[in-house]
């Protein structure tokens, strides 16, 4: 499984390492989101800082998470994407417009403290 799951102060981080391919870690992914918002912790990083790449059924998997945290009343955002993950993102417009990008985990995860309103227009 290319993703860990670890619960921080104010957010529950989930690690993708390596190849992220929604195909194949799709319905666990999902049930994953699933299981964190129906226990209530609807405020996610995702860490990408060890994301080699993300297809776009990955990508999908990140937008239909950010879309169910919302609906929840909480938020999903991005942390540590090295440079190519970074640049699929900017280059489908989802960095700014869609997800908050933070260097560090810990950023992200602080920014709940700072700010725990979800953006609206999810």
């Amino acid at each position: 499984m290319p993703f860990k799951v670890k619960e921080e102060y104010h957010a529950v981080v989930i690690e993708i390492t390596g190849k992220f391919l929604g195909a194949v870690e799709g319905e666990a992914f999902k049930q994953t989101i699933e299981d964190l918002k129906e226990a209530g912790k609807i405020h996610v990083v995702i860490d990408l800082s060890k994301a080699d790449l993300l297809d776009s059924t990955a990508i999908g998997l990140l937008i239909s998470s950010l879309t169910t945290m919302r609906r929840a009343g909480g938020d999903v955002r991005l942390a540590g994407m090295q440079k190519r993950v970074k640049n699929l993102f900017l280059m489908t417009r989802l960095l700014g417009p869609v997800f908050d990008h933070y260097e560090t985990v810990q950023e992200a995860v602080d920014s709940f403290a700072e700010q725990p309103e979800a953006p609206s227009g999810a």
